[in-house]
């Protein structure tokens, strides 16, 4: 009949005692694992913001200038623990600079703060062990050295 309205009855899934408990063992798994890594990505991010805030860059500059034969190393040491945001890197990069900053060690800052940061390793180290861990690194340190004499050398 026109104007007639149906009804239909709408039948809902229950959630089921053994579907509820594994997604809850994996939700409390997962709330486990990250209070556990918690505190040290504060403190990464902590150290990160101290370095990127409160170093001024003419005492960078002072140590990582032309001329200067382990400031490339040294510069790709210091950007390892920090976590330079893309959004970040050019500004930076300019005020290193124009401090007088080596622009091969620039360089090694840029790739060896974007290869790894001391958040990203602590989080690797709960997944891997630490011979991969050192290889990492190692596999960073040796790219962003690399390259900032590579450059020094074409370019500086």
């Amino acid at each position: 009949m026109c104007g007639d309205v149906v009804y239909e009855e709408v039948v809902y899934e229950e959630i089921t005692p053994k579907a509820d408990s594994r997604w809850m063992r994996i939700w409390r798994a997962t709330w486990k694992d990250f209070k556990q890594v918690l505190p040290y990505l504060l403190l990464g991010i902590f150290i990160g913001s101290f370095i990127y805030g409160f170093i001024p860059t003419d005492l960078i500059a002072k140590y990582a200038g032309e001329g200067k034969w382990y400031a490339i190393p040294v510069a790709a040491i210091i950007g390892i623990p920090l976590y330079i945001r893309a959004e970040a890197v050019i500004p930076l990069s300019a005020a290193l600079v124009q401090k007088g900053m080596a622009l091969g060690s620039v360089m090694a800052l840029i790739i060896g703060s974007a290869g790894a940061s001391l958040t990203e390793v602590i989080l690797l180290k709960s997944i891997f062990k630490n011979q991969m861990i050192a290889a990492f690194l190692f596999v960073i340190l040796s790219m962003a050295i690399g390259a900032g004499y590579l450059y020094t050398v074409l370019f500086g």
